[in-house]
């Protein structure tokens, strides 16, 4: 059901915690605070285009954006579901690009933190898009439910992505392959920089990684400092904690760092359902090419992409997927 600014406003505003607006292009975005940060969620593709602590924006959102129907928008956290990247189905998949319900709206005043959850049921719309098994590319139905929550605290950003296969079908069944829910995902976030030339990423010394840049070889990470001078487009693999080998060395998160404007901003994740990370910045060249990206834009962003890419999830009808992200920004460097 579609509904009106109004009607919006009417069910979900609380306060000064939630609200309910018209952002860009007539489109109903939702706005939360706490007393010390900020986020703003488009309803269209659950989108989150801007997250602010002590009045910092963490997020990068282009300017060229169009902020159009059925249309991702360009920058923020666009949800890459069910299919990451070129496939069997639409480039991306589709959940960034339709409208989702929200479900439900929470205000913990004793922990200072406001949550809005959306939900995204299988539709006609969907069942278009999705009507394959991404890997396979056979013809099979798609039935789910999907839940995704943002919770914003005072200091950091929580992201929980919830899938359920609400295909009926018996184990035992000889088609029972055809009730597989089989999907990527990948949280694709836009991080605001000072200057490309300024940053870089910390965790990924000794991973592999899937090069697109160089006919999809594997490469092994061999710098403890991961810096971006020209077009980068990778999916590191099997990113996960381990045992710190050496006297005093202790295990290094995911984290971005930003001399120039001396903040950081630790990533964490679930790792056993989400282990892989994309680091991607279009450079010159590909800049140009984008119509809803300035072709200077990418001198003030990175994505690091958190999901689960190489492996896709399969579930069976009636299991669930559950996974969740949080995005911690310090305002000093750790450095």
């Amino acid at each position: 059901m579609n509904h009106t600014l109004e009607q919006l406003q009417s069910l979900w505003n609380k306060g000064k915690y939630i609200q309910v607006l018209k952002g860009n292009n007539d489109l109903s975005k939702l706005v939360l605070k706490t007393s010390t940060s900020s986020c703003e969620i488009y309803i269209h593709g659950a989108h989150i285009t801007s997250f602010k602590t002590n009045s910092i924006e963490h997020l990068f959102v282009s300017e060229k954006s169009g902020f159009q129907d059925m249309k991702a928008i360009r920058g923020g956290i666009p949800l890459i579901w069910p299919q990451f990247g070129n496939g069997k189905i639409q480039t991306h998949g589709f959940a960034r690009n339709c409208d989702w319900e929200i479900n439900k709206a929470l205000v913990d005043e004793k922990a200072q933190s406001v949550q809005i959850e959306f939900l995204l049921r299988n539709n006609e719309y969907s069942d278009k898009i999705w009507n394959c098994n991404i890997t396979s590319g056979k013809e099979t139905l798609n039935h789910f439910h999907t839940i995704y929550r943002v919770t914003l605290h005072p200091d950091f950003l929580d992201l929980e992505f919830d899938v359920k296969n609400t295909s009926s079908g018996s184990s035992s069944s000889s088609s029972s392959t055809d009730n597989i829910l089989e999907f990527q995902l990948a949280f694709h976030t836009y991080y605001q920089i000072s200057n490309i030339e300024n940053v870089y990423v910390l965790g990924l010394e000794g991973r592999e990684y899937i090069d697109k840049m160089n006919n999809q070889k594997i490469t092994k990470e061999i710098n403890d400092k991961v810096q971006i001078s020209n077009e980068t487009d990778r999916v590191y693999l099997n990113v996960v904690p381990t045992q710190s080998s050496g006297i005093g060395k202790n295990y290094q998160p995911l984290q971005l760092i930003d001399n120039g404007s001396k903040t950081s901003i630790t990533l964490t994740y679930d790792y056993q359902s989400m282990p892989d990370v994309v680091v991607w910045n279009p450079w010159i060249e590909k800049s140009k090419k984008m119509e809803d990206f300035g072709d200077n834009e990418y001198h003030n962003m990175i994505c690091i992409e958190i999901g689960t890419i190489n492996t896709p999830v399969k579930l069976s009808p009636n299991q669930s997927f559950q996974t969740k992200h949080s995005i911690l920004p310090s305002n000093k460097s750790s450095l």
